[in-house]
């Protein structure tokens, strides 16, 4: 029997080691919010805005798109961390959240809330955990990183030797 620590300790330190990289990384944000909230959430936006702006919007186009966001975006996500090279509770991990996001829209689809606020609180809910699984898997993704060394204008550090010498220099 090999020795380590337990999936479930694993999983707990990963998920957070995720959340925490990319933090920092205006790439990551910039994606976030165009490519995530923007453009794939587009469908949401599209029925809701209308609705805001009292223009002949429907609660129950802003219930379906919604309902038709999360379970693509958490899905997707979790099938990335399938394919991914990530480690076994990684993997068994993005298993559950599929399953539990087909559950929850199945649920939600067909034996949703009589309270249109709850079915809204329930569906923005999925849409909110639905980012959060694609902000795990895609957090430590080098594309959204900005690796950027704020010290290639000027040179370098002013500690670094510098290259070459100065043989042959006739002054």
């Amino acid at each position: 029997m090999a020795n380590g620590s337990g999936g479930f300790q694993y999983l707990t330190l990963e998920v957070k080691r995720r959340l925490a990289a990319p933090v920092g990384h205006f790439t990551f944000w910039a994606y976030l919010v165009a490519g995530i909230v923007g453009a794939s959430a587009f469908g949401v936006w599209y029925e809701l805005l209308p609705l805001l702006l009292g223009r002949h919007g429907s609660n129950e186009a802003v219930f379906t798109a919604l309902l038709t966001f999360f379970p693509a975006l958490a899905g997707s996500s979790a099938l990335q961390l399938v394919f991914d090279d990530a480690a076994k509770p990684m993997r068994a991990f993005a298993i559950v959240l599929i399953l539990i996001f087909f559950g929850f829209a199945v649920w939600l689809g067909f034996a949703r809330p009589t309270s249109l606020g709850i079915a809204y609180f329930c569906a923005g809910l999925a849409c909110l955990l639905a980012i959060f699984v694609w902000w795990i898997t895609s957090g430590q993704d080098p594309a959204f990183r900005d690796n950027v060394d704020d010290t290639s204008p000027l040179g370098g550090q002013l500690s670094d030797e510098l290259n070459g010498d100065l043989k042959g220099f006739k002054g």
